[in-house]
């Protein structure tokens, strides 16, 4: 992809879950760069607010309120947005959701839900992107928000990480199997400790990131075609850890859950 192309900087970049955050901080990004974006998220009032900040900034956003909870509701959105906008480029896949709380507190059958938001949409707006750029031999490139958590145990958020490793696996395959012959970039964003309306509720000591530092992660895959990014140093040297040290790793886990885990505040 000739990504410094003026032709190229035109072509649209659909955000999800672009009402706030990370996916509106990646929006206004993108937006900076020349890129019009397509915002989505299920409160059209908050969207409208993003895009109009956009549009104040000289940027062109178009609101698609959607509620992308599973594939169906997925497949439909995305086939509404290539029908209205062909010539998208690239898709951010930022919506997620996340449940916090003990794993044995549990009940198993509401897994799911977070699996709806957190894989199945993103898979399946990216199966269908990849077919339509493979119809139409042309470039794309798809890039999923995911979490350190898909990589490192946290308790209390033990489904999101699954899910979310679940995702990242599913790229991987789809980024071997098409991604280079048919020049379709997949990358993977893994963000660490976010402060974000979703973490809102959450107390820890771990520093949070801003959602504008994820948001630079997210340009520099899609700007240099990076396959995988954990954002920061401190969360790529704990990830290193539970890679290489997992028995001393989950030792220090469990040491330290208590004030280092992401926790609802009293």
């Amino acid at each position: 992809m000739i990504r410094s192309s003026p032709d190229f900087q035109r072509r649209i970049v659909l955000v999800t879950g672009a009402s706030r955050g990370i996916g509106a901080a990646t929006a206004h990004k993108f937006a900076q760069q020349g890129h019009p974006v397509i915002l989505t998220a299920r409160g059209k009032p908050a969207l409208d607010s993003v895009a109009a900040e956009i549009k104040a900034n000289g940027g062109t956003a178009h609101v698609m309120p959607a509620d992308l909870s599973g594939s169906k509701k997925a497949i439909k959105f995305i086939q509404t947005v290539l029908r209205r906008h062909p010539d998208v480029c690239a898709a951010v896949l930022n919506a997620g959701v996340a449940v916090e709380g003990p794993l044995i507190d549990r009940d198993p059958e509401s897994f799911l839900d977070e699996f709806e938001v957190n894989y199945f949409a993103p898979v399946s707006i990216a199966h269908e992107l990849a077919l339509h750029w493979m119809r139409q031999k042309n470039s794309g490139s798809i890039i999923a928000v995911s979490s350190v958590t898909s990589t490192v145990p946290f308790p209390g958020h033990a489904n999101y990480g699954a899910s979310k490793a679940a995702l990242n696996q599913m790229l991987r395959n789809m980024r071997i199997e098409i991604g280079s012959a048919k020049k379709i970039h997949i990358g993977i964003v893994m963000p660490g400790y976010t402060e974000t309306a979703m973490t809102a509720n959450l107390e820890s000591m771990l520093p949070g990131s801003a959602p504008e530092f994820i948001a630079e992660t997210v340009w520099d895959s899609f700007n240099q075609e990076i396959p995988e990014s954990i954002a920061g140093l401190d969360n790529k040297l704990v990830a290193g850890m539970f890679r290489f040290f997992p028995a001393l790793s989950d030792k220090l886990l469990q040491l330290s859950a208590s004030v280092l885990v992401p926790r609802k505040k009293k």
